[in-house]
């Protein structure tokens, strides 16, 4: 029997190492893909067994291809995590549920406890796996790990829970305005009011009265300069509406060519703090009464002599009838008229001065403090006064003479030791008609403030002279203020000190930027 040998490879055969290599290029291609995926990427079977999983699911997940290879997706030593910490059940798991469905699963964060212990936080999806007759043989598991992202989101909600909590705690009051004035945010209301009450309405519904109008200005100022402003007002609070803020407006600037659309309000109760003030600013305006009152005792005592020798010689027998009687009658009279002026000064002095601010002449002033101070400050000491003409400005009258005469003694305080000739006091008033300002300068030549000094001269309380209380050029320079103006201060040290009230002549001064608004000091 005549037997014939096969040939080695057949067509089919040839054919069929085709297909096998085009399947397995395609399969390694397949895993090239599934390991440049930026997500983490599982085939489950339709028994939960995990089949296939790319680079990035076996380093998120913690193990080695082997070992999760040879799991169940309800074996893995793992503990899923809900957003809000508690257990996440197997049951809910997209897999599990896509297995048991054959439906595609959202989008869902869970967190997932690695073998080691850390935790990764990712959004899983799940999508079923069919064959090609339609039928589920499994689920197509994706996740994205998004671990640093929720430590940042973690980390934005405790850094907005400290500054809440912060800003809630803090003694000032913050909201946050649209360019409306409307309030949008407050960190919290008044005891009669809901909090919600605020939102909504005009931040300047709170205000006096007698101050919306500056309000108004210095809040549209703020939008047109992006310059943040400070000053004080009046209005509602727990004490009802007269209660004082200090208040302070800043811009939210987003982008140097964006309009400011929002506010920041920062209001800080200081009711308290200004009845304080005045009490002090009451002491020390009695105490300057009682400074001055030797010296004054001793200008009137002479027109008071001068009134009764006249008197008496009318009344005398030695005077005769006529024209003597009557030029001593008159004298008298002239004497009289003296001691009613510094009485007049005195009662101008010794009036406590309201809130209430008035036109008043400057010069007229000055020519107050220097009567009622003169005595006391010009003992050897060289006065010059260059009083031009200048506008009305808008003061308490009673207070701005009380900061003049502080200024003029300390002016002649501080020459005390200087050598009769050399001491000097230079009083000169100035116009800044661009600005609506007046100033007064009172300048001297003693020993003048050092530079260490120079930024605590207005602090309550600090003083260099032995003697001194260091409460009389804070109370000035508070008076100043509140009238709308400023005090400056200048000074060599030896040659001499000038300081500078600018009073303003307007009702509402402009708002001044708190980086260039100059710092005032003062002795």
């Amino acid at each position: 029997m005549e037997t014939r040998s096969r040939p080695f490879g057949t067509a089919a055969d040839a054919a069929n190492v085709d297909e096998r290599a085009t399947l397995e290029h395609r399969a390694n291609l397949v895993r090239v893909i599934l390991d440049a995926v930026p997500g983490g990427v599982i085939h489950v079977a339709l028994d939960g067994s995990v089949v296939e999983a790319n680079a990035e699911a076996i380093r998120l997940l913690g193990y080695r291809f082997d070992e999760l290879t040879h799991r169940f997706t309800m074996s893995l030593e793992t503990t899923a995590l809900r957003e809000d910490g508690s257990p996440y059940p197997i049951s809910e798991y997209p897999a599990t549920k896509v297995l048991a469905t054959g439906e595609p699963q959202a989008p869902i964060t869970i967190g997932v406890r690695r073998p080691n212990g850390e935790t990764f936080w990712a959004v899983f999806r799940a999508v079923p796996a069919r064959d090609t007759a339609g039928t589920l043989t499994g689920a197509v598991v994706s996740f994205i790990d998004i671990t640093e992202r929720k430590r940042a989101e973690e980390e934005l909600r405790r850094s907005e829970a400290k500054w809440r909590s912060l800003v809630e705690n803090l003694p000032d009051c913050v909201l946050i305005m649209d360019r409306e004035g409307r309030i949008e945010w407050v960190s919290r209301s008044l005891p009669d009011l809901e909090h919600q009450q605020f939102i909504g309405t005009p931040s300047h519904a709170y205000v006096a009265p007698n101050y919306l109008d500056e309000w108004v200005a210095r809040f549209a100022a703020v939008l047109e300069t992006r310059a943040v402003t400070r000053f004080e007002t009046r209005g509602f609070g727990r004490r009802g509406p007269s209660v004082w803020y200090e208040t302070t407006l800043v811009p939210i600037v987003e982008a140097p060519d964006v309009p400011v659309e929002r506010v920041l309000l920062l209001v800080r109760d200081i009711t308290e703090r200004r009845e304080m003030i005045a009490g002090l600013a009451e002491k020390e305006r009695l105490a300057s009464i009682g400074m001055l009152s030797a010296s004054v005792a001793h200008e009137i005592m002479n027109p008071l002599t001068y009134v009764l020798a006249n008197l008496d010689f009318a009344l005398s027998e030695r005077c005769p009838p006529g024209a003597r009687k009557t030029k001593a009658l008159i004298d008298a009279r002239d004497g009289a008229g003296r001691m009613q002026q510094i009485v007049w000064d005195l009662r101008a002095l010794g009036r406590t001065g309201s809130e209430e601010l008035f036109y008043v002449d400057v010069r007229s002033v000055i020519e107050t403090a220097l009567r009622l101070a003169g005595p006391e400050v010009a003992k050897n000491v060289r006065v010059s006064v260059e009083l031009t003409e200048v506008p009305g400005v808008l003061a308490s009258e009673s207070r701005l003479c009380q900061v003049f005469i502080n200024l003029l003694i300390n002016a002649g305080h501080a020459m005390a030791d200087l050598p009769t000739g050399e001491r000097s006091i230079r009083i000169r008033t100035r116009s800044d008609e661009g600005a609506n300002l007046v100033g007064v300068e009172v300048s001297d030549t003693g020993i003048g403030i050092e530079a260490e000094n120079m930024g605590r001269i207005f602090d309550p309380f600090f003083t260099t002279k032995a003697t001194g209380t260091g409460i009389g050029l804070s109370i000035a320079k508070e008076h100043i203020e509140r009238m709308g103006g400023r005090i400056a201060v200048e000074s060599e040290p030896g040659r001499g000190t000038t300081f500078t009230v600018w009073l303003s002549t307007t009702r509402v001064l402009p708002p001044r930027a708190e980086a260039s608004a100059p710092r005032c000091g003062s002795r």
